[in-house]
């Protein structure tokens, strides 16, 4: 028993002087809070693991952490990624409030490592872990912190929402793949997703404190609600017979007539716990800037840079401010050309198409932003592009009225007046012109699109005639857009030109005169296609 002596001696000196770094240390903590010695509040409520380097390693905590980002930018040098990514974990949990580095080494695996791979998959993966680098693991111990949520924005509207990487595309169907797993039916239902209970004693007292939906999990093999969560995340669907080897736990909530609290509750949890989506934040963005489509990165960039937004309101943070103001606008831009998700199978039949009612908030957006940033020359100049871009599209999807008042918008300006001097179908057709010379393929899918459109609209008038022109048009103009664009499809390409007749169809139908509309689904009846899969028939996403 003597050899034990001199351990157990260790062990309680170990103890008493950890016990007592830790009382020196929250007295510290407690001066540096009220004398203003730190520009954050002392860590709460951290994970034991932090909290435990917190007092353990003190100040050397920092000496530690700049080990690791040396080590990290070595490894990075080396291309051992994969050790890289545990170095950046640890730098977080060392250094939880350095959020510039946070906000680096995200943007570092989103932008410098993904693009060193080849492969569309690899990529995707480093992209999203640094979103998640971000917003899982930064944003746990900085939750109100603006650079951390402009960071993430930018990932949103610049490398997934634009067209640099040859991978943009696969990142938007993956992601609007995840979006379409979170949201299934009740995409949305944004007020039903607020109100839900979100956490198990609310949901057990929204269904009456009854144990029904506790006593079928469990005949089901689930021992408690955690586990349940867990498969419901793996599957995105509550459990149903329909699909093959589920057990029917939907059908038995389905006959007590509590599916919709339960679902409810499970993907309000799944919102806010892993995407830090709050229902009632987005409520209000669509009530500001109209309905965003929820499935595209768009609208996720204008959620980041507002919650940035909100913190950055003081005069010394203009310009932080206003690179905020610009993700927002260029996203808003960004959706007015293609904001709404029409079709998805996989990266060669993503389609989306014009989101025409944010045309108005975006421009009252430029307007307030002229007049607060004292007209600022990059606002002014991004004005007028949207300004050129928001009359060719309205005039092609047959909103001339509206495109000759934004055109009369355009010339009231006097910094643009020369440009807009041409009448409506003169400098209509001189950008469109200009535009699929260089179109993004957002510009090439509506214009196309708003072709298709009048040729369907031609033939529900019996025009079949002028109908067959535009078809011919737009199969130029694909065809034209397509050879343009050879050798760069992944990045650039446009879906299948027949998948583009069968969605624009389905738009027509939905845009004109509902007697004109009957007479076209005579002519040309639903092929009853899906356009776009349900929640459980995608697979959960995985990150190696």
């Amino acid at each position: 028993m003597k050899k034990f002596g001199p351990i157990c001696a260790f062990l309680v000196v170990f103890l008493v002087l950890g016990t007592a770094l830790s009382v020196v240390q929250s007295q510290m903590n407690a001066i540096r809070y009220t004398q203003h010695l730190t520009d954050v509040d002392p860590l709460d409520n951290a994970p034991p693991w932090v909290a435990f380097t917190s007092v353990a390693l003190g100040g050397f905590r920092g000496l530690v952490a700049d080990w690791l980002w040396l080590r990290s930018s070595k490894m990075q040098d080396e291309g051992n990624y994969f050790e890289m990514v545990q170095l950046a974990e640890w730098i977080v949990k060392l250094q939880p409030r350095f959020t510039s580095a946070h906000s680096f080494l995200g943007w570092n695996m989103a932008y410098n490592i993904s693009v060193t791979f080849t492969n569309f998959d690899d990529r995707w993966r480093w992209v999203k872990r640094g979103m998640e680098l971000i917003r899982d693991e930064a944003l746990e111990y900085n939750p109100g912190d603006p650079e951390l949520f402009r960071q993430l924005g930018w990932i949103f509207q610049h490398k997934m929402g634009q067209e640099y990487d040859d991978a943009n595309r696969y990142y938007k169907t993956e992601f609007a793949k995840e979006m379409i797993r979170l949201f299934s039916d009740y995409y949305g239902q944004w007020e039903l997703l607020a109100k839900a209970p979100d956490n198990e004693q609310k949901l057990r007292a929204a269904l009456g404190g009854k144990n029904d939906f506790w006593d079928i999990i469990a005949k089901y093999g689930y021992p408690n609600f955690t586990d349940f969560e867990r498969h419901f995340r793996e599957i995105a669907i509550i459990p149903t017979s329909s699909y093959e080897g589920q057990p029917p736990i939907k059908e038995e909530l389905d006959k007590l007539g509590i599916t919709e609290t339960v679902e409810s509750c499970l993907r309000a949890r799944w919102m806010k716990q892993k995407y830090r989506l709050e229902p009632v934040r987005m409520i209000h963005l669509n009530e500001v800037y109209g309905e965003l489509d929820w499935r595209l990165s768009e609208a996720h960039a204008i959620y980041w840079a507002e919650r940035g937004k909100e913190k950055w309101s003081s005069e010394k943070d203009t310009m932080r401010r206003l690179n905020c103001d610009r993700m927002i606008f260029q996203s808003l831009c960004q959706a007015f050309d293609a904001g709404r998700l029409i079709y998805l199978k996989d990266i060669g039949h993503l389609e989306m198409t014009s989101n025409i009612k944010v045309v108005d908030v975006t421009n009252k957006i430029y307007q307030d932003l002229l007049e607060y940033y004292n007209r600022q020359s990059s606002v002014l100049g991004s004005y007028g592009g949207f300004l050129d871009n928001a009359i060719a599209t309205l005039y092609k999807f047959g909103e001339k009225k509206k495109a000759n008042e934004y055109l009369q918008i355009a010339r009231s300006i006097k910094e643009f007046s020369p440009r807009f001097n041409l009448d409506l179908d003169e400098f209509v057709l001189r950008e469109l012109a200009e535009r699929m010379k260089g179109a993004t393929n957002a510009q090439a899918q509506n214009t196309i699109q708003s072709y298709i459109m009048n040729a369907y609209y031609q033939l529900a008038i019996d025009e079949e005639e002028p109908a067959n022109t535009f078809i011919t048009i737009a199969k130029q103009l694909y065809d034209r857009y397509m050879k343009d664009n050879e050798g760069i499809e992944q990045r650039k390409g446009l879906p299948p030109f027949e998948q583009m007749k069968k969605t624009t169809l389905e738009m027509t139908k939905q845009r004109i005169n509902p007697a004109i509309a009957k007479r076209l689904e005579e002519l040309l009846p639903h092929s009853g296609e899906k356009f776009i899969p349900e929640a459980g028939e995608i697979a959960a996403p995985e990150v190696k």
